[in-house]
């Protein structure tokens, strides 16, 4: 059996400084704060090699020809390419649901992006040398659930700290034969949200990698040397940052108001949040000391199709979506009243394929979706594998959308009226996950 290769890279993707302002996906940014990167981890075994590609991004990048280009640069088939985001929210972006007119930046960066991203993956592959791997988890207390039920019936998206989330930071450590960090691989369910088309304190909207980015770079710093650090977003569909850049007021006859921190507020929570769980990640990383040479891949992969349903095509949106509860402070002294909910409809003609693929690196196993996840159905999903070293990474291409576990039917926050009816996919998922490994492990 042939020993382990490693090699990784970074490469910057913030536009120039003389394109901004620039658009994200939810609003114009004025300047970077601090920069978003695409970084790379090339690994190869028994002659194969398997290709990360993350982006520092909300979505992931919309240039039809992107896997096409990865594959070109690194000399890898596209099968063999795993493409993921962090889904930061305050990133650049090559689209935007709030944007219009910014057509030219849009065009820009969808080709920016795709030749940042051709480097960081010829970088990586260049870089391969023999290395060892390791596996551990910690406790990282920087997330919290995000189905908040107010006292008086609201259902917001805020701190719910009598529900489920998952604190584990998972963690993949890559050393050269001289015990010097090549890699780490983090994986964490959080959206990356803790500023977001929110002014900082000398009043400009900035881009930002957000707290993951902010972790990543904390690792890099510590271990010098060139060392790369990847984000990777477990199951956050109910999950939020701790730490936020607003607050719910409640009112003495049942309503509640989402009030604004004052500027900058997130932008130091970003910071916090980031060097809290960097320092996670690094006593984590130095807590590995068993480390292997070996590591067998292999790569599985899967749909899970779940029948798909709709909105009633007469509910009219509220402005501020299916948000409960007020925006900033109360202007009026009306008796409260719940929202208006849409109706779901059965949609018979439509399916939903989320991608589901197992990737089994020596004695870890990966779990990768298209779906955005609740908390819940990613820790019955690893339950499922019979192995102990386990995670679930979301974010990669495919179908999905918010995905609510069994348990948080009777939730009515924003994300509950998607495309599939709460509980209906955690069967279907666990059970592939499980068929997935248990193959896996066989082979």
């Amino acid at each position: 059996m042939s020993k382990l290769m490693v090699g990784a890279s970074k490469i910057c993707i913030d536009p120039p400084r003389e394109m901004y302002p620039f658009p994200t996906n939810f609003g114009m940014t004025e300047e970077s704060r601090n920069p978003c990167h695409v970084r790379a981890l090339a690994l190869e075994s028994e002659g194969r090699r398997i290709l990360f590609v993350v982006y520092e991004m909300s979505d992931i990048p919309s240039h039809p020809g992107l896997m096409e280009a990865l594959s070109q640069a690194s000399g890898i088939p596209q099968e063999d390419i795993i493409l993921a985001v962090t889904h930061n929210h305050s990133a650049p972006n090559d689209r935007s649901k709030m944007v219009k007119g910014a057509d030219e930046k849009f065009a820009f960066f969808r080709d920016f992006v795709v030749e940042k991203g051709k480097e960081a993956a010829a970088a990586a592959v260049a870089s391969l040398r023999p290395a060892r791997y390791g596996y551990g988890e910690i406790p990282s207390y920087c997330n919290v659930n995000r189905d908040k039920k107010t006292r008086f019936g609201f259902w917001v998206e805020g701190p719910a700290y009598d529900l489920y989330s998952n604190k584990t930071l998972a963690v993949l450590k890559f050393v050269d034969e001289d015990g010097k960090l090549i890699a780490a691989m983090l994986n964490f369910g959080a959206h990356a949200v803790c500023a977001f088309c929110e002014k900082d304190a000398d009043g400009k909207v900035k881009s930002s990698s957000n707290f993951p980015g902010i972790a990543c770079e904390f690792v890099e710093k510590h271990y010098g040397d060139d060392a790369v650090c990847l984000w990777t977003s477990g199951a956050a569909g109910n999950q939020d940052p701790i730490l936020w850049e607003y607050q719910w007021l409640e009112y003495e006859d049942g309503y509640v108001t989402k009030i604004a921190l004052p500027d900058g507020t997130g932008y130091v929570n970003m910071d916090i949040l980031g060097a809290q769980q960097g320092a996670d990640a690094v006593a984590c990383l130095d807590g590995i000391q068993e480390l292997k040479e070996e590591m067998p891949i292999r790569y599985l992969k899967s749909e899970v199709p779940i029948q798909a349903r709709m909105r009633d095509p007469n509910f009219k949106i509220p402005p501020f979506g299916l948000r409960m509860g007020g925006e900033g402070p109360r202007t009026d002294w009306f008796a409260p009243k719940m929202p208006d909910l849409p109706v779901m409809l059965p949609d018979p003609d439509r399916v939903i394929r989320y991608v589901l693929n197992f990737l089994l690196l020596g004695d870890v196993g990966v779990i990768l979706t298209s779906g955005e996840l609740y908390a819940e159905i990613a820790r019955d999903m690893m339950e499922a594998t019979p192995m102990k070293n386990r995670f679930v990474i979301t974010h990669i291409p495919g179908q999905g959308g918010y995905t609510l576990d069994k348990g948080s039917k009777d939730h009515k926050v924003f994300q509950s009226f998607g495309g599939v009816e709460p509980g209906s996919a955690d069967g279907p998922l666990c059970e592939k996950t499980r068929e997935l490994a248990e193959k896996a492990l066989a082979e």
